[in-house]
């Protein structure tokens, strides 16, 4: 498994956690799922800069 596809799945799973979660827990993994969307698009801009 790449990271990207490790990061993806962990954002799957922090939006379904969210949607169950009170208001509280639902900003914070939010605001997780951001950190990872902010890191898939790294990885993003890294591999087609290396293309």
């Amino acid at each position: 498994m790449t990271d990207a596809n490790f990061l993806r799945e962990q954002l799957a799973l922090v939006r379904e956690l969210a949607e169950q979660a009170d208001p509280y827990i639902r900003k914070r993994l939010l605001a997780l799922a951001e950190k990872y969307e902010r890191r898939l698009a790294e990885q993003s801009r890294k591999t087609q800069g290396q293309l």
